[in-house]
Order: C-alpha cells, then structure tokens, then sequence
C-alpha cells in the first residue's frame, strides 16, 4: 500500500481508539494515540492541560505530536475528535496519509460516552461534571453540527453504525486501500 499513513478522525465515542489499533493489526503496521502521545509529553492528563494551561496550550502540544507523526511510517494514528478543527492540522493530515472519518449515530455516540463517564472537557457542565440525557445528547448534535463539514473533507467515511470493531476495522482497509489503489493509478 503507497500511503506511509492512516489517520482515523470522528467525533469522541466513534471509535477511533478501538478501531485504530485493530486496523494497524490488519495492516502489519504500528500504531500511536494522538492524544497518549500528548499526555506523555506533556506529562499531564488531557483534563489537567485544558485545566491548568487552557485549551489553546493543548492544541498547541497536539500539533506539535501530530507533524512528529511524520517521522512514522506505515503507522494508523487515531486522531483526538477536534484534532482536524484546525485548518492547518486538516491540510497535513490529508497530505502526509489517507485521513479516515468514522461516522456514529448520535444516538450511539451518546450511549458511549455515558456509559464511559471519564472527564471530557468539552462534555463537562457548568457544574464541571458530565452532561446527561438531553443535555448530553444537546451538546454532542451542537459539536457534531459545527465538525461534520470539516469530517467530510475526509478521503473516505466509514460508518461505523453500531458495528462489531473487527467489522469496522476490515471496512476501514478496504476504503483505505481502495484510496491508495486510485492514488497510485493517477500517478
């Protein structure tokens, strides 16, 4: 396969650390974790960076692991949800790999990041504990309104329905090879 890379994007609870590691497996590649590579170099968790050195000093630290990312390859990188919101972090990832959007249902979405709880700042309340119900549901369709045309502008979509992760796997490699077939076959 030409492509050094596979980027997996989509909104938090699509999937993309359980699918990225089942898709490096089906590749005979590695595999990184955008957002444990931040963690790790940062030395702080991913709330404790929003918290104590604000969401821009995150972004920051994102791009800088994500161009280093570049150094890799035949590498699937599972991309943190809003990692493509930034223009610049968009353009590399569709000029250093094949970028793959997993598209989820709200509804599932939502069932997993309740089930899950955890800290996502960007889920947390006023009261800085984890949106429920409606209010969850409210402000994922908000995000998922301002993401979805920046996920479109992904080489391919999978969606990921409430699929089997071997299953959205397999689904993966096959949209990535067939980018990879259509690449090599303008050249």
């Amino acid at each position: 396969m030409p492509t050094p890379r596979v980027f997996l994007t989509g909104f938090m609870g699509s999937g993309k650390s359980c699918i990225a590691p089942r898709v490096a497996r089906l590749l005979g590649w590695s595999y990184l974790d955008l957002d444990d590579e931040i963690v790790d170099a940062e030395s702080m968790s991913i709330p404790a960076i929003f918290d104590v050195l604000g969401e821009e000093a995150f972004r920051r630290a994102e791009r800088e692991v994500l161009v280093r990312t570049g150094s890799t390859e035949n590498v699937v990188v599972s991309l943190g949800g809003g990692t493509i919101m930034r223009a610049e972090n968009l353009a590399w990832c569709l000029e250093h790999g094949v970028l793959v959007a997993l598209e989820t249902p709200v509804d599932v979405l939502c069932d997993r990041l309740s089930r899950r709880g955890g800290t996502r700042p960007l889920l947390l309340g006023p009261d800085g504990t984890m949106l429920k119900d409606h209010a969850l549901q409210a402000r994922v369709e908000q995000l998922l309104g301002e993401r979805r045309p920046v996920y479109a502008q992904a080489h391919v979509t999978v969606n990921t329905g409430d699929g089997e992760p071997d299953d959205v796997a397999e689904a993966v490699v096959r949209e990535v090879s067939k980018v990879a077939e259509r690449d090599s076959g303008a050249g």
